[in-house]
């Protein structure tokens, strides 16, 4: 729109650039009503051409700043609009005192799906994670594919409490789940997810917060997988308690 707006700009200068062509090389003035019809045809003619033009332009530079924001397989955002966003919302977490909190998740065992089904069939389990992920996930949190089998989802207004609560969501929501490979063969796929959140922990800044939220989902992993994982002692307890 703003494009368009700024061609419809552009356009109205082709009567006054008229004007000053006029005025530069003394041309002798034509019939009043012809001037008015020539005007008014550069004027419209004009605008409706860099217009068009200022659209196009403007839908194909939001197509290129897709391509750089999200990831091309699951439509989720990519790793460099995620870290963009984290130190977003870690500034607002400083500036405002809201809580903040980083889920990190990773598919349990991926290697098995592509070396048995390959890889075209892997990705289908991945964009359908990807699909329970948009579901399961609030209209303000970021979900973005950070590696490989790797997600991360930035939580912001939200403790230890409901982002240990929100990743046993969408743990069993993968659980329970429809992947689907080959002719129509159900797999089952479980995740691991490490939780890491500013009301529980003392964090210096989006790095650190990435850190211990990463630390905690090999945590999860090492005892045991398909599990959720605090990046503080004691997050059993917030776990049984009321989401």
């Amino acid at each position: 729109m703003l494009r368009l707006v700024q061609g419809a700009a552009l356009g109205l200068g082709a009567p006054l650039g008229w004007q000053v062509l006029r005025w530069l090389f003394d041309l002798t003035p034509i019939h009043p009503r012809y001037e008015l019809v020539l005007n008014v045809y550069m004027a419209v003619g004009g605008v409706l051409v860099f217009a068009v033009f200022g659209y196009h332009l403007g839908r194909k530079e939001q197509r290129l700043e897709r391509l750089t924001l999200v990831d091309p397989l699951t439509s989720l955002y990519n790793r460099r609009y995620f870290e963009l966003m984290l130190e977003t919302e870690f500034a607002r977490h400083l500036r405002d005192g809201t809580d903040l909190s980083l889920l990190m998740l990773d598919l349990d065992h991926f290697k098995q799906v592509n070396d048995t089904w390959g890889h075209q069939e892997g990705d289908q389990v991945l964009m359908t994670l990807a699909g329970i992920l948009r579901a399961g996930l609030r209209a303000q949190d970021v979900a973005a594919r950070v590696g490989g089998e790797e997600f991360a989802v930035i939580v912001p207004g939200v403790g230890g409490a409901g982002a240990l609560a929100a990743a046993e969501r969408l743990r069993i929501a993968v659980r329970d789940g429809i992947f689907l490979v080959g002719p129509g063969t159900r797999i089952p796929v479980r995740i691991s997810i490490g939780v890491a959140s500013t009301e529980r922990l003392a964090v210096s800044g989006p790095t650190e917060l990435f850190r211990l939220a990463d630390d905690a989902l090999y945590r999860a992993k090492g005892l045991g997988r398909d599990r959720v994982e605090p990046a503080w002692p004691g997050g059993a307890e917030d776990q049984l308690g009321p989401c």
